[in-house]
């Protein structure tokens, strides 16, 4: 007989050239189920560590299959299920994200032996947003290690090596396929396994790449509402990925918020029209530090079909890097992540090689768009250039609309060619954007400082040791005011009014120097004083962060113990409880972090309001929580939910509440009493910090307010050595707005008291 006789290793020929990695493998398996109308898609894995006892399961409720689609859908290598008819999903209308027909090679892949159960939906009109019940069911076994034992395929029939039974089902009973992969073909070791969690964090884009921005981020809409990141109908429901077991992503929290970006950049070629677009703006967060940044937007007719459809968007941290999860631009197709652009050894925008390799000149690569009226940029630019961790992004793609892209056989990457590097040479321009943008933005600023630079020099040289440069400063320019007056006084009494007016106009340099100052210096002294709040508890962060160390380690420690159990179930309480503590760490480590941003940020000083007063002492008592905790402290907030401040800043009103809480908490003894509270009385708004322990007396607590008089003998556990600056800094919080702060006499049950008072207007 003539004809071709296939070896069975041919599935493992093709498993190792088609799918490299394991979690390419399962990236392909969830492409599947939304290719079959899943609306979700659970991954788990158990015991990956051990090959024997380990197993993958993916299931989905997608529409399934029935027997006869299964031998065409499933068994048949390289099918055409994906690529006749519209290659769309038959529901939903989705695009297809495969075409090859390898996607089953998966399971191969990762395991030995997988168990096959799907339930075949019932017939459902395209475009339904809902699946009908199944009507029947499909179960099967394929043996990988059965089938590679014969020589040829075609000996499999019999052997027990692929069974397949179909089944009827009852109506109620939902749709969808689910696979058993079981034993694993291999351990997934902690480099496996972390390779794919950082991949399995990003394989569906991140939230702020594709959605609305929010008005807190950015004040206009660039190119998007939203950007379409797949080829899909009105009435979708939607795909959702779920990671349990071992797999399990945990509680991750992902820096998805484009308020912390400081530029987004959005971008947009139509092959139809060929027409492209590029919109770069700063965020309102960097336009208040740098108000003179601009956005900008490119237009651009290209030739039609002269690359793929694309849209992007791309955010960036002029300060900062973003999380590792997330940093890097990555490429979408059909709303799934292709590999491996955007991974931490990726550079496929050559950003990090030119971060290396900066010189003091401008971007090559917006050379070329002089006529498009791109800025001109400064000649040192390239000096601030960032790397890929600068940058967290997407570009998304269509399969309908990217002819020329072809991936490569193992799913890793697209093939080298004119249609990816079209790509590539837009989304480099528009990272190129957002750097000539923003050293734009900062060269006005770097201009003022080198003037100021040079009279605050000149300042120095003629004042003494008495008084600072700039206070010099403040007085030659009064000084000039006053004899400016004295002259306009002069002339006006002789009626000379030319003189006078012409005095007048010789003042106005003088009176806006006089007002830059103290724009300047008096809003930057809002600041100052939270500082050197914060300053005098850096010692209790410390010892709060070492307390947490010590914890983790313990922690860590207490996770080796568990994996040396032999019973599972105690495995998994000790796990549990290990997990428990985990969370609170966690969670004490975000109270204070929220209580560090609380008290330094620039919304804490940007505008003035009248503030509850309960509510800012609560944010700042999370700061204190584990100390208050550790002396077992009893702390009553007594502060009625409708006092409020007059107008200050919420800082002001956060140092106040830092200082006077720290001091009680030091001072109390332990099982102590800590009392706050507060009212709107005879035009003030008054405060009073009660506590048990030390008393003061009261005959010399003034002098407690004189910098450096520290009554703390030795130092807190948590809080630390009191520097004795606190009730200065704090007295100059209430003096601010002709307020007044006492140390007075406590109340019954009480051994100190301290009341501020600060009038209502």
């Amino acid at each position: 007989m003539t004809g071709f006789s296939v070896d069975t290793k041919l599935f493992q020929e093709l498993g190792e050239l088609l799918v490299a990695k394991e979690s390419t493998a399962l990236v392909e398996l969830i492409k599947n189920a939304y290719d079959a109308d899943a609306t979700l898609v659970t991954v788990s894995g158990v015991n990956l560590g051990d090959p024997a006892r380990g197993s993958i399961v993916v299931s989905d409720d997608g529409v399934g299959m029935d027997s006869d689609e299964f031998q065409r859908g499933f068994l048949t290598i390289a099918g055409r299920t994906k690529n006749s008819g519209d290659r769309r999903s038959p529901v939903f209308g989705r695009r297809y994200t495969g075409e090859k027909g390898v996607g089953r090679l998966a399971s191969h892949k990762l395991g030995t032996v997988v168990n096959i159960q799907s339930r075949k939906a019932g017939p459902a009109p395209r475009g339904a947003i809902t699946l009908p019940p199944a009507i029947s069911e499909v179960v099967a076994r394929i043996d990988w290690r059965a089938i590679e034992a014969l020589e040829t395929l075609d000996q499999i029939d019999g052997t027990g090596a692929v069974t397949v039974d179909q089944r009827a089902r009852p109506s109620r009973h939902s749709s969808g396929t689910t696979l058993n992969i079981a034993p694993l073909r291999s351990a997934w070791s902690d480099r496996v396994r972390s390779s794919f969690l950082r991949e399995a964090v990003t394989l569906a884009p991140l939230a702020a790449t594709w959605k609305k921005l929010p008005r807190t981020a950015i004040a206009e809409t660039l190119l998007f509402e939203t950007l379409p990141i797949r080829d899909q109908q009105n009435g979708d429901p939607g795909f959702e990925i779920v990671f349990g077991g071992e797999l399990g992503i945990g509680d991750l929290l992902l820096p998805d918020s484009a308020a912390a970006a400081s530029w987004i950049a959005e971008l947009s070629y139509d092959r139809d029209t060929g027409f492209l677009q590029i919109a770069v703006s700063p965020t309102k967060a960097e336009l208040r530090n740098f108000p003179g940044a601009e956005t900008f937007r490119l237009m651009k007719h290209l030739e039609p079909g002269v690359g793929p459809s694309f849209t992007g968007r791309i955010l960036q941290r002029s300060n900062s890097s973003w999380e590792t999860e997330v940093q890097g631009i990555r490429v979408f197709m059909e709303g799934f992540r292709v590999s491996p652009y955007g991974d931490l050894r990726d550079d496929w925008l050559s950003l990090e090689r030119t971060y290396l390799s900066r010189a003091k000149r401008r971007l090559i690569s917006l050379s070329a768009f002089e006529a498009d009226n791109i800025p001109a940029g400064l000649e040192n630019e390239e000096l601030v250039i960032q790397g890929n961790n600068a940058y967290m992004g997407a570009i998304f793609l269509h399969r309908s609309s990217s002819p020329g892209l072809e991936m490569v056989v193992s799913r890793e990457g697209f093939l080298p060619g004119e249609a990816f590097d079209f790509i590539t040479q837009w989304t480099r321009v528009t990272t190129d954007l957002i750097v000539r943008l923003r050293s734009m933005s900062r060269k006005e600023v770097k201009e003022i400082r080198n003037e100021q630079r040079v009279t605050q020099r000149n300042a120095g040289i003629r004042s003494d040791v008495n008084e600072t440069p700039t206070a010099l400063r403040v007085r030659e320019h009064a000084i000039q005011v006053e004899r400016g007056f004295a002259n306009i006084q002069n002339a006006v009494e002789r009626n000379d009014f030319v003189t006078a007016s012409r005095e007048a106009k010789e003042l106005q340099p003088n009176l806006s120097e006089i007002r830059e100052m103290a724009d300047q210096f008096g809003s930057e002294a809002v600041q100052w004083r939270v500082l050197a709040s914060l300053g005098t508890e850096l010692a209790a962060f410390v010892h709060e962060i070492n307390a947490v160390g010590l914890q983790i380690s313990a922690l860590a420690r207490e996770l080796e113990d568990a994996l040396t159990i032999d019973d599972l179930a105690r495995t998994r309480t000790a796990i549990r409880k290990s997990r428990q503590r985990a969370l609170d760490l966690a969670d004490r480590i975000r109270r204070n972090a929220t209580y560090l941003v609380d008290s330094t940020s620039f919304e804490g000083r940007r505008r003035r309001a009248r503030l509850a007063v309960g509510d800012r002492f609560e944010t700042v008592k999370l700061f204190f929580e584990s100390r208050i905790e550790q002396k077992n402290i009893t702390l009553v907030n007594d502060i009625p939910t409708d006092v409020r401040t007059p107008p200050m800043f919420p800082s002001e009103l956060s140092g106040i509440f830092t200082n006077l809480l720290s001091n009680a908490v030091k001072f109390s003894d332990v099982n102590g009493h800590i009392k706050v509270s507060a009212r709107e009385h005879g035009g003030f708004c008054e405060v009073q910090v009660s506590n048990t322990g030390t008393a003061v007396d009261l005959s010399r607590a003034r002098r407690l307010f004189d910098a450096f008089q520290s009554t703390t003998e030795r130092p807190d556990a948590v809080l630390g050595q009191g520097m004795g600056m606190g009730l200065t800094i704090t007295r100059a919080f209430v003096q601010e707005y002709g307020g007044e702060i006492d140390f007075i006499a406590p109340p019954s049950g009480f051994a100190t008291a301290i009341r501020f008072r600060i009038p209502m207007r």
